[in-house]
């Protein structure tokens, strides 16, 4: 009679090892069905969707007096910024460094939905005056934080490619 005891435990042994093997493999295989990409997305009209929203987001594409109105005062805005970014430099308060960054990044997308993502659309240089002066102000504040020479000849060189991507963007929204 004991050998038919340590049967049944040895049966009850393998028995729940094998539904806890089942449970493993059920649970592994829900979790892969729900995380693996389903087939029948499809995947190339959602990339080419996502180039039409990027193109129907600009709002100006040729030149008009409304487009030289908000690039005029676009870059009026960048221009402030900058100098309120020297001062913010100078005091040198790790709050409005922040905060400032985070204003010339908005500057930055503000240029590119008004304007275009690329200089070789027709306005693409009021943007591109953006990305430039967002840059300037990142050089600027790693200059700040390395003081060396080679990082100040950076900010030169930001500050050149700004100048030239604003003139450039007020004879394109005047023409």
């Amino acid at each position: 009679m004991d050998q038919n005891k340590n049967n049944a435990k040895t049966q009850k042994t393998t028995a729940q090892k094998v539904a806890t093997a089942v449970l493993w493999v059920i649970v592994v295989a829900s979790v892969w069905y729900w995380l693996s990409p389903s087939a029948t997305t499809p995947i190339d009209p959602a990339i080419s969707q996502t180039a039409e929203q990027q193109q129907a987001s600009t709002v100006y594409t040729s030149a008009s007096p409304q487009a030289l109105a908000s690039a005029t005062q676009y870059l009026a805005d960048l221009d402030s910024a900058m100098s309120r970014g020297v001062q913010i430099l100078k005091a040198n308060n790790l709050k409005d460094l922040s905060a400032h960054s985070q204003h010339f990044k908005a500057l930055r997308e503000t240029g590119q939905a008004h304007f275009g993502r690329s200089v070789f659309e027709p306005l693409g240089h009021c943007a591109s005056a953006g990305i430039f002066a967002n840059s300037w102000w990142l050089a600027e504040i790693s200059a700040k934080r390395n003081a060396d020479k080679e990082t100040t000849q950076g900010t030169q060189s930001h500050w050149e490619q700004y100048s030239s991507n604003k003139e450039m963007c007020l004879k394109a929204v005047a023409a």
